[in-house]
């Protein structure tokens, strides 16, 4: 609470009115997605070296792609070991009607 108090008003301004696009996309429970509209499906690598920056990679291609939200629904070391194949979905800000 301190730290709140300790922001200035521009900021706590700029960030209430902040366009959905402009935030990053967050990960999201396969339970909670339920009326998301699914916009597309990403599929990748990673160099083992990168695995532990999982979330922020994801994060960022979902970004790029104008996501809200992703959901990571595989990761799996390649044979041999040379990698990890990522496949997750990411969804749009708008809800379903």
């Amino acid at each position: 609470m301190t730290q709140m108090i300790a922001l200035s008003s521009s900021l706590l301004l700029s960030e209430q009115f902040a366009t959905p696009a402009a935030r990053p996309a967050e990960e999201v429970a396969a339970d909670c997605v339920t009326g998301l509209n699914e916009m597309d499906f990403l599929s990748f690598t990673m160099p083992d070296r990168e695995i532990q920056d999982l979330d922020r990679v994801v994060a960022c291609k979902a970004d790029e792609q104008g996501a809200a939200y992703y959901r990571i629904i595989r990761v799996q070391e390649n044979t041999p070991p040379t990698g990890w194949h990522v496949q997750a979905i990411i969804y749009a800000q708008t809800l379903i009607a």
